[in-house]
């Protein structure tokens, strides 16, 4: 991911790549549509100025190649704002603040770590994504749910009672 001019430089195809994602995810939100607040032309409009920025800002030398990085943290933002989401927002602010730290900070170090921690960030935000869809996974329980919680002691002089059924529906 670092190469040659600075902490934030993104090889060639990690912006080919991240077009191709950005279009193949564009392709299914538009067939599968989210909530959709605001008007579809605003998400055609943040799909063409994000691919338009990662492409640009990939070309400005005194970026030092953090610029696509920027653009996506900046294209999440306003995606989060469409969807009235500040998890989204959140994740995004984060991100471009991390590609602004790589493009001021020049040392491979501090860059690999900036990597690493967007990662997380971005990796959190989808597990929170994932949470709210579909919930927490819960543990199986091996006995009845009426069970939690009575730990009394089995006395073995109070009666057992059995379930029965009313007589007449045998």
């Amino acid at each position: 991911m670092m190469a040659e001019r600075g902490n934030g430089v993104d090889a060639p195809f990690f912006v080919a790549g991240s077009l191709l994602a950005g279009a193949l995810s564009g392709l299914w939100l538009w067939r599968n549509p989210s909530w959709l607040l605001a008007p579809r032309n605003h998400y055609l409009y943040l799909v063409g100025g994000t691919a338009a920025g990662i492409i640009l800002s990939a070309l400005i030398p005194f970026l030092h190649g953090a610029g696509p990085w920027l653009v996506l943290g900046a294209g999440l933002v306003v995606y989060g704002y469409f969807e009235r989401f500040r998890l989204l927002m959140t994740a995004g602010g984060a991100l471009a603040f991390t590609g602004l730290l790589a493009m001021v900070i020049h040392a491979d170090v501090w860059g690999g770590a900036l990597h690493l921690l967007t990662t997380g960030v971005l990796a959190f935000a989808a597990n929170k994504l994932y949470e709210l869809r579909h919930g927490r996974r819960r543990e199986s329980l091996d006995s009845p749910p009426d069970f939690i919680g009575s730990f009394e002691e089995f006395d073995e002089e109070e009666p057992v009672q059995f379930l029965t059924l009313p007589r007449g529906r045998r």
